[in-house]
Parts: C-alpha cells; structure tokens; sequence
C-alpha cells in the first residue's frame, strides 16, 4: 500500500496534527541558528584581544556576515526551490555548525572573515526554505501566526545565544552543581552541537509535501488544501518541483520590489537596536554602560511581543474580514506609522522612562509589522516562494548593513539625538511602500494581467 492509499483510507478519522510539530521545528531552526549566529557578541572583546585585531577590523568582521547572508539570499532560495526544503536546510544547518565549528580555531583576522563569510552563506537559505514549507504545510488562514512565531524565536534565539554564551565564558552553577567557565573557543564549539542535532531529526522526519509524509491523513490535508479564507482572489497553478523561478515576471513586478523595499526599511530599523541603541543611550542620553545594557534589551522584549501577536491579529482579521488587503496591508500600515510616530515622539521626551516606553511600544508596532512582511512574501510567492523570499531577505539584508554605517557617521559628527528622527522616517517609508502594495493575487498574476 502507497503513502496515498493510506491517506485515502484514512479520511474518516480526525485530523492529525503534522503540520503543527512542522511549524516546532521551523521555530526552532530559527532559534537555534540565532544562537549560533549571534555566538560572536559576547567575546568579541575577548576574540580581538587573543587574536590582536583593531575595532575597525572587529567591525569588518561583524559586517562580513551580513553581505554574505545577503548576497545569498536569491542563490539560497533557487537550492530550496530545487532541492526541496529536507535535503537544503538539512545542509544548510551541517554548514553553519562547520562555519560555528571554525570560529573556535580561527588563528588571525582572514580566518575569522572567512567563518564568518560562510555563516552567511549558509545561514542565507534558513527564511527562503521556511517560508515555502509554509506555503506547503499550512493553510493561508495559518501563515500570519507562523510568521509571527518565525520572527519571535529569532529574537528568542538571540537571547538565549548571548545570555548562554555569558555563562559559559564566567562558569555558573547548578543547585549543587559547579560548572567551570570555558574558553571562547570552547564556547564556539559547544554552539556547533544543536544545530547538527536538529539537522538529523529533520532530514529523518520532515518531508517536502504533506502528501508525502507518513504522518498526515486526508484529514489534515483537507485542512491544508481545503478551500482558502480568501475565495476570491485566484490561486496560482500548481507547477513541477524545481522548475525554474519566472524571473522576468519577478524582477518586472512593481508589488515585488514594494515587498523588498518595506522589507529594507525595516531591516535597517531593526539593526539599529542591535547595534548602535547601546551607544544612542550612553552618549545621547547619559546612560551609564551597565544600565544601558538592560535598557536596551526593553525594545527588543517587545519586538518579540508584537511578532507573536502580530500573526494572530493577521490571521484573525483575514477570518473576520476574508481580506488580504485589510489583514495584510491594512495591518502593516497602521503599524509602521505607529512606530514612527512613537519613535518620533521619543526624540522631544527628555524624561527617560517616558522615552523608553515610547521606543519600547514603538518596536512592538516594528513587530506586529514583522509578521505582515513575511505572510504577504508567502501570499504573493505562489508556487515559487523561496526565490522570491530570499529577494526580499537580500533587500532587507542589505538595509541591516547599510544602516549601522549610516549611524557611525551621524554619532562621529554628535548627531546622537538626531538618530531617533531618522528612525521614524525609515518607518514611515516603510510604511509608503506598504499603501503602494497590491496584497493580493501573486506577483505572477500581477505582471501577466499587465502585459494582456
């Protein structure tokens, strides 16, 4: 008996629940390739002094990662496309632990850049692979939470890798337990293991299709393949797996390069929290070092927050209204101005505790955008989401490394407050492209409707 037979004689019984335990082990690819990803932020002091390398060669190595990431975004999302998801990411994971690997034995500054360059190379395909799945495995009612949950665990992972890395390199104990502290090399070493782990089990487990895995019955693929919330809108014919991405109608979409600029804004809006906000608060507001570290993890805790809710307000107003354009853009554009607005009010707000809760609300809205980015990229994909997400990540991707560039030349020139206006324009550009966003039909559609 076939995998399709037994799915056929399995149709009376209730639904089984696969597609959940598919969405768990995106989440925690996600996390932990944060983990792993972020493992250089704690001893990078530690990394230049062993190594002796100046501040700006630190920097250079901090950068390496992100033009690589970027740059392979697209190459990353056609290996998902044509390899499927299993036998990529499954690769991709092994790659980024060899890259994670390397770092422990890293003997000057060209070798760290080269670890660092073939983590973004690896670590490029996780989001172009994860948003397919998605396309796959879950019905277009369930994209707008598992996007949320994406971009929450990628901030969790982030928390996790620094808060652990910290403890391994001090030693810590357990009840009676002592644990000694490590070497960074060390440090990098144990931050190679989960990833190989959970490589083996989504190789073993994880199928391309629902209608390939063992573990689904007609039940629940009713409930993937059944009638979509949004009846009217057509929906993009099936095509051969790994057939080539379109690319003439991609690059000719206006709604494709709307996607990949409010994914650019946002970018660039994100990293600024990640990189320079632990400086804006100790120069441009007087913070001294150790509390500007617990303050500026406040913005991102709530980033987290609106990411997660984000999904479900996204899910819950496609049910209630059957509207992309409500659920999708209606929802992305409230929040991107309500995050510029917020973040434009922080920079007249002297008091600091007023201030800090209006940059706080502000990245929850920079969240509760997040989700709408990455749900309307699977929307408007169709049958070719990898190569299209992974052209929206490069954007963005390029956006996280223009804008910490950016920030060093205002904050050498003492425009350490003016840094909070230029945070809200980008957000309010983001929120631009959104209102000139077509949030429904697929890009595809979009550009062959235009040509007829």
């Amino acid at each position: 008996m076939t995998d399709q037979d037994e799915l056929k004689t399995d149709s009376q019984g209730p639904a089984t629940r696969a597609r959940f335990l598919v969405l768990t082990l995106l989440c925690l690819v996600a996390a932990v390739a944060y983990i792993s990803r972020n493992a250089i932020a704690v001893p990078a002091k530690l990394i230049q002094e062993e190594l002796d390398i100046s501040l700006t060669q630190m920097g250079w190595v901090m950068s390496a990662f992100f033009w690589s990431y970027a740059l392979s975004q697209i190459p990353s999302g056609w290996v998902g496309h044509v390899w499927g998801t299993r036998r990529a990411l499954t690769c991709f994971a092994i790659l980024w632990s060899v890259a994670t690997a390397m770092m422990g034995v890293v003997v000057g500054f060209w070798t760290l850049i080269l670890a660092r360059l073939i983590f973004g190379i690896s670590q490029a395909g996780i989001f172009p692979c994860s948003a397919n799945t998605i396309s796959k495995w879950l019905p277009e009612s369930g994209r707008g939470l598992a996007s949320g949950l994406l971009g929450s665990f990628m901030s969790i992972g982030s928390a996790v890798g620094t808060f652990v890395m910290g403890m391994l390199l001090v030693g810590f104990t357990v009840g009676e337990i002592s644990i000694p502290a490590v070497t960074w090399r060390m440090g990098m070493w144990i931050f190679a293991v989960p990833s190989v782990i959970w490589a083996v089990w989504f190789f073993y487990w994880f199928r391309d299709r629902p209608e390939e895995h063992r573990g689904v019955n007609a039940a629940e693929l009713e409930k993937i393949r059944g009638v979509p919330a949004v009846t009217k809108e057509g929906t993009a014919e099936p095509v051969a797996p790994g057939e080539p991405a379109p690319w003439g109608l991609i690059l000719t979409s206006f709604s494709m390069w709307m996607i990949c600029g409010q994914q650019f804004f946002r970018a660039a809006g994100y990293i600024f929290y990640t990189t320079f906000f632990p400086t804006y608060l100790q120069e441009g507001r007087g913070i001294s070092v150790a509390s500007s570290g617990i303050l500026a993890s406040l913005p991102l805790l709530t980033f987290v927050v609106g990411n997660f809710l984000g999904g479900i307000v996204v899910d819950w107003v496609l049910q209630r209204t059957g509207s992309r354009r409500w659920s999708r853009q209606g929802v992305a554009i409230v929040a991107m101005l309500g995050c510029g607005l917020c973040t434009l009010c922080a920079y007249f707000v002297q008091e600091m505790t007023l201030a800090m809760t209006l940059i706080s609300v502000s990245m929850f809205f920079a969240g509760l955008g997040g989700a709408c980015g990455y749900t309307v990229t699977i929307d408007k994909g169709g049958q070719h989401v990898a190569p299209i997400f992974g052209m929206m990540n490069m954007m963005g991707n390029l956006g996280a490394a223009l804008l910490p560039v950016v920030v060093g030349m205002m904050f050498d020139a003492g425009l350490y407050g003016t840094v909070l206006i230029l945070m809200a324009g980008i957000y309010v550009s983001a929120a631009l492209c959104w209102m000139l966003l077509n949030p429904n039909g697929t890009v595809f559609d979009e550009t062959r409707s235009e040509r007829t």
